[in-house]
């Protein structure tokens, strides 16, 4: 007998596979578009120093904080310990996937975090829940953002 898998489950289970089986490009720097001011300190990411890429589908939706991010748009923000960003930590991905393919709460995004060398940190007590927490705080709307992504120039929302 032959059993084909859900739809929705070979989603979630190709998330991140590229061509190359990569969750992202080795060369995101040239592939992708650097999408705001290079090597800024982010005060949402551990006071990290942070630079964010975009692929095509993510740059216009994320630059102008305008529009929809079609399924497949696709962040990357690379975290370092250093204001000239030399010192790479980690990597977090934020990939858009079609209405309803993620789980209630999770805003039709994968959340995801890698070490420097690209392996998926996986832990459950912080991610992607305090990703989420966030950027729902964050940048869930316009003035403040777009479509849960803190887009570049936003204003911080009034606390709550």
């Amino acid at each position: 007998m032959c059993r084909v898998a859900p739809p929705a489950l070979m989603l979630v289970l190709s998330i991140g596979c590229g061509p190359s089986g990569e969750p992202f490009p080795r060369d995101y720097e040239t592939r992708w578009r650097e999408a705001r001011t290079p090597c800024v300190l982010s005060h949402d990411h551990e006071l990290r120093y942070v630079r964010v890429f975009a692929d095509d589908a993510a740059l216009d939706p994320y630059v102008t904080g305008a529009g929809a991010f079609p399924p497949g748009a696709t962040l990357l923000k690379a975290e370092y310990d250093d204001p000239e960003c030399t010192e790479l930590l980690s990597y977090v991905l934020m990939e858009k996937l079609e209405p309803g393919a993620s789980p209630p709460g999770e805003h039709d995004w994968t959340w995801r975090r890698f070490d420097p060398d690209r392996t998926e940190v996986d832990d459950p007590r912080f991610i992607p829940s305090t990703c989420i927490d966030c950027h729902d705080y964050h940048c869930r709307e316009a003035p403040y953002g777009n479509d849960y992504t803190c887009t570049p120039g936003a204003p911080e929302p009034d606390p709550r």
